[in-house]
């Protein structure tokens, strides 16, 4: 087995025998559109169904993005402003930002299709290239580093055609192109199976957030409430039967390391900001958290959720921008941390804050505390946060694997599309 030679070109060392060609140089020349823009197309030929629209926001890095709002033009639109068809097949790529030159290959979307003006429609000549390897090379981060130096705009960054046409991409034979191809798309399969396991498993979380949170668990008997039906054997409560405010005042010291927390909108949870010195916090009323303790931001619209206090964080610090709540005696903190997810008490975040502009709103903590929740006695709150939790574990699982096929794809790439590691091509194994 012969050691791989390698090479000096522009965009770096490659093994001899591949080279290097222009995006432009891709491009089918016996195939109309073969590399050209998208068209423009201005708000009143918006139609409801007809040809579709391929917008920017569709481009995905190496993807297609399915939106639920989709845009189309009529025929005679299409045939009046002289439209350019995508194909399925024609490979997409984006002249804006997030970043600069993504590109994906146009999928069958069961009717005729157009593209927006700052997207370049690329018809890859199949007899010497992999359109699939074409859109690996694109999408691979270092050619998205390139296509951002050729970038410019002083408000929206995005390349010309121009620009775009004349980056250049590494090409190896056609056999190891597709093999290289098929090397990733056999990953990114792996990792479209697990994020629908995710995306299904999220459906099947939130279904049962909204069943075992209300309704609870082999209940046959209900009663009205002021909130709605609820099991008989549960009780209405107000929040400040749950909830009570702690302080743990810190005594900053100067030369001391504190780790700062803050909540991240939306259920991101509490999360660690930086360690800082004593001497080196602004804000100097700080309190000291326990894990299970909740914090609720002051500007509750901004952030939109009670979050719990992790095992990891407890003797961290945080400002009085929170309120910090303890969970009384008698009541499951984990099937509060459910709780506080429903949409009833996201409604009654809402009607208990103040204020004229959205991001300035006040938390009137002593409303929150006079609004009334459903509560089940002990043993059933623990199963329901049980149940809910154990799925939870499960979509963290599948994330964290999802994480690890991400990493796996972006290493295969560098070695892949660089040559650093050959593939084995009809029973030739092309050495490293």
């Amino acid at each position: 087995m012969s050691e791989t030679k390698f090479i000096t070109a522009e965009i770096g060392v490659l093994p001899e025998g591949w080279k290097l060609i222009d995006i432009k140089s891709i491009a089918d020349r016996n195939q109309e559109h073969s590399f050209i823009d998208g068209d423009w197309i201005e708000a009143k030929y918006i139609e409801n169904n007809g040809i579709r629209l391929i917008q920017t926001g569709n481009i995905g890095i190496g993807h297609f993005i399915e939106k639920e709002t989709k845009k189309y033009i009529s025929e005679k639109t299409f045939h009046e402003l002289n439209c350019k068809e995508v194909k399925p097949g024609d490979i997409l790529i984006c002249r804006l930002a997030a970043p600069i030159g993504r590109a994906c290959i146009a999928p069958d979307l069961g009717t005729k299709a157009i593209t927006a003006v700052d997207v370049v429609i690329l018809k890859v000549n199949q007899n010497e290239y992999s359109r699939e390897y074409i859109n690996y090379y694109l999408n691979f981060e270092k050619t998205l580093q390139r296509m951002e130096s050729f970038a410019s705009g002083s408000t929206r960054q995005r390349i010309s055609r121009t620009n775009l046409g004349n980056v250049l991409i590494a090409i190896p034979p056609l056999t190891e192109q597709r093999k290289i191809a098929a090397i990733l798309s056999s990953v990114d399969e792996a990792i479209a199976k697990t994020e629908a396991i995710i995306e299904q498993t999220e459906k099947v979380k939130k279904g049962l957030m909204q069943q075992l949170l209300t309704k609870g668990i082999g209940h046959t008997k209900f009663k009205k409430t002021e909130i709605g039906e609820i099991p008989d054997s549960w009780n209405l409560v107000k929040l400040a039967d749950v909830f009570e405010i702690v302080k743990r005042p810190v005594e900053m010291r100067d030369e001391e390391e504190y780790q700062l927390v803050t909540v991240k909108r939306r259920y991101g949870g509490v999360v660690p900001r930086e360690r800082l010195k004593g001497k080196q916090i602004k804000v100097k009323s700080q309190f000291y958290l326990k894990h299970g303790d909740f914090l609720i931001s002051k500007r509750q619209i901004v952030h939109g959720a009670c979050e719990v206090v992790p095992k990891e964080l407890e003797g961290s610090i945080v400002s009085n921008e929170y309120h910090t709540l303890l969970v009384k005696n008698g009541i499951d903190i984990d099937f509060i941390r459910w709780y506080v997810r429903l949409p009833m008490m996201q409604n009654y975040f809402l009607l208990s804050s103040v204020g004229v502009h959205i991001e300035k709103m006040l938390f009137k903590i002593e409303d929150w505390f006079k609004r009334i929740i459903a509560l089940p006695p002990l043993e059933e709150q623990k199963q329901i946060a049980n149940t809910l939790s154990s799925i939870e574990q499960s979509i963290l699982k599948n994330q964290k694997y999802l994480e690890q096929l991400q990493t796996i794809k972006k290493a295969l790439m560098q070695v892949l599309l660089t040559g650093k590691v050959r593939v084995k091509v009809d029973n030739e194994v092309m050495s490293q």
